[in-house]
C-alpha cells in the first residue's frame, strides 16, 4: 500500500503529531511547530518476527508495538516516533481515529518514556488534580461533575506525565473530549444537541469541552485513586510510602505492553518517582452513588 504523505498538524499530550487524515477531536498545533511524532497509511505486518510477548490482539517487541482490530486496521508504533495503519476494507475515519488512540497512542507514548495514567485531570489552583481508576471506576464522570462546577479539563481517561528536568511531574494536556454514558451527559447538562456515539454499535457518547479545556501543561498534585465499592458509604484514605505504588502501576495505561517493548524496569522508575513526589487518595465509593455527593468529597479531600 503506497504511504499518503501527511497534511495535518495538531497537539496532543505535549507532542506535535503530522497525520494524513484531519483529527477533528485534536487541538491544531502551533504554526511551525517541530513535529514529533506521525500517523500515516502503510504496510503493518501480520505478525512481529521478534514478538516478545502477545496478549488479545496485540503483539509487542522492543521499539515496536502491532495492535489490530478486526474490520477495522492493523496498526504498528515504532519508536515513539510513528504510527503506521493498515485500514481493512470499509473502516470509517472515525474509527481509525477512535482506535488509533488508544493502544497505538498508548504504546507510543510508553517507547518515548512519558508515564501514561489511566485517568482523567482538572486544573486546580494547585495544579493538575488526577482522577485514577480502572474503566468504570467513574473518572470521566467525576470529572465532568468538576467541569460542570466551572473547572477546566485537561484529559479524560488517558492522563500523561513528563518529568521536568528538576524532577517535578507534570500533566499534558490531552483530547478536550469526554467519553460519556448518557446518564452522564444528561447530568453534565451542557450539550444543546445530543451527542454523537463513539460508535454506532455503542451507547458511549463523545462529549467535547473545548469551552473549559486547558491546553497548557500543569504541575501534579494530586492523585485520586477511584475505587468501586460494595459499601453504602464513601471511604476515604490517604495512600503513603510503599503503598503508592501498586495502584499507580496497575493504572499505568497499557502496562500489559511494557514486557514485550523491553521497558518496564525503566517504567517502574518512573512510577516510583511519582509515588514519592506526590499525594494519593484512596476514594471507596459505592456503586450506585450519587455523583454530586462524590464530587462533593472528592473536593473537600483535595482542598477545593
Amino acid at each position: 500500500m503506497p504511504s499518503d504523505p501527511p497534511s495535518n498538524r495538531y497537539t496532543v499530550y505535549g507532542l506535535t503529531v503530522e497525520t494524513w487524515i484531519p483529527f477533528p477531536e485534536l487541538q491544531p498545533a502551533l504554526p511551525g511547530a517541530a513535529v514529533d511524532a506521525v500517523f500515516r497509511l502503510g504496510e503493518v505486518p501480520a505478525e512481529l518476527a521478534d514478538c516478545r510477548h502477545r496478549g488479545a490482539r496485540f503483539q509487542a517487541a522492543p521499539g515496536r508495538l502491532l495492535a489490530w482490530l478486526d474490520k477495522i486496521a492493523r496498526y504498528l508504533a515504532v519508536d515513539g516516533r510513528e504510527i503506521i495503519v493498515q485500514p481493512e476494507a470499509g473502516a470509517t475515519e472515525s474509527d481509525l481515529r477512535l482506535f488509533l488512540l488508544c493502544s497505538p497512542m498508548g504504546a507510543l507514548l510508553l517507547q518515548r518514556g512519558l508515564l501514561p495514567l489511566h485517568a482523567s485531570a482538572v486544573a486546580t489552583p494547585r495544579g493538575a488534580a488526577v482522577f485514577m481508576g480502572a474503566s468504570g471506576a467513574g473518572k470521566s464522570t467525576l470529572a465532568a461533575s468538576f467541569h460542570r462546577r466551572g473547572f477546566r479539563v485537561l484529559a479524560d481517561d488517558i492522563s500523561v506525565v513528563r518529568f521536568a528536568p528538576d524532577g517535578a511531574p507534570w500533566v499534558m494536556p490531552g483530547l478536550p473530549q469526554f467519553k460519556l454514558w448518557p446518564d452522564a451527559v444528561a447530568r453534565l447538562g451542557s450539550t444543546a444537541d445530543e451527542p454523537a456515539r463513539l460508535r454506532p454499535q455503542v451507547e458511549k457518547r463523545a462529549v467535547p469541552f473545548w469551552d473549559r479545556f486547558h491546553p497548557e501543561p500543569l504541575p501534579l498534585d494530586h492523585i485520586v485513586f477511584l475505587r468501586p465499592s460494595r459499601k453504602s458509604e464513601i471511604e476515604v484514605d490517604r495512600l503513603s510510602g510503599i503503598d503508592r505504588v501498586p495502584p499507580l502501576l496497575r493504572n499505568t495505561y497499557r502496562a500489559q505492553f511494557l514486557p514485550g517493548l523491553g521497558i518496564a524496569a525503566s517504567c517502574f522508575e518512573s512510577v516510583s518517582r511519582l509515588a514519592k513526589s506526590v499525594k494519593v487518595t484512596r476514594v471507596s465509593r459505592p456503586l450506585d452513588g450519587e455523583q454530586d455527593s462524590m464530587a462533593d468529597r472528592v473536593a473537600a479531600e483535595i482542598g477545593l
